[in-house]
């Protein structure tokens, strides 16, 4: 699930490396609790990062969790892929750096929440320990799909298989391990696991994925490639996501289904 903020970058790069704890607050509202400094250097934007995280609510209970250190979580530094507040606190913090982050509802899940798991307007609380900080990869370009037939469903959604796989194909009920790149219709690209260099698993039935993402994983087969056309109606609809997708936009998926257990 993204924003920056300069004039820490300049009291972090003053502080030695020590367990000290350092307090502060953001003009977001971000409030910032310091644990250990880390060293090297602090991210720069595209940068990949990968870190162990634990999500909970200000009573303490917990609703997500990446403490698996042989699978930290990965993502490109200020691209959006965390809430905006995540994305802030981590954005000037360096390897080995470890940092309790207390997120407003304003630049967390907001008034809608999340659906099941966060309710409206909840304050979050992120304990995140930087493990690796990687350069920038070149980001993903489309598939070309010329010369490959396209398939239309019966609910809109079109897709372009390039290799169909031989695996089995998910049920409802099914966890599933994929690669993809998203883009508009433009081809900007908004968001995508190659450049992140891990591919994401989680279980369809569990997971607040887009109809049209859901519909086209359902007809593929593990070992599979695709690529999905999304109208705005299997997608976000009329309102868009936050700045990230605009209303009433078409989306591009590039999809490997990986696994299917």
């Amino acid at each position: 699930m993204k924003v920056k903020i300069v004039i820490v970058a300049f009291i972090l790069a003053a502080l030695p490396a020590c367990s000290d704890e350092t307090s502060w607050t953001t003009p977001s509202g971000l409030q910032v609790t310091e644990v250990e400094h880390g060293d090297g250097s602090i991210a720069k934007k595209g940068d990949v990062m990968s870190i162990l995280y634990t999500a909970s609510f200000k009573d303490g209970r917990v609703f997500d969790s990446q403490q698996d250190a042989e699978a930290p979580y990965r993502f490109r530094v200020g691209m959006k892929q965390l809430l905006p507040g995540f994305d802030e606190g981590v954005a000037t913090m360096r390897a080995g750096a470890r940092r309790e982050l207390l997120l407003p509802p304003e630049i967390a899940y907001g008034q809608e929440g999340l659906a099941g798991t966060v309710p409206p307007d909840s304050w979050i609380k992120i304990d995140v320990k930087v493990l690796k900080i990687e350069p920038s990869p070149p980001p993903p370009e489309p598939w070309n799909e010329v010369g490959y037939e396209i398939t239309t469903l019966s609910s809109g959604l079109q897709y372009i298989d390039f290799v169909v796989g031989d695996g089995k194909s998910p049920t409802p009920d099914s966890s599933v391990g994929i690669h993809f790149s998203a883009f508009l219709d433009d081809g900007t690209l908004f968001d995508s696991t190659v450049t992140r260099g891990q591919p994401i698993e989680f279980k369809l039935s569990e997971s607040p994925l887009i109809e049209g993402l859901r519909q086209g994983l359902m007809t593929m087969r593990e070992g599979g490639s695709r690529k999905l056309i999304i109208p705005p109606f299997l997608a976000y609809g009329e309102k868009g996501f936050k700045d990230i997708v605009p209303p009433n936009a078409t989306l591009i998926y590039d999809v490997e289904l990986i696994v299917v257990q």
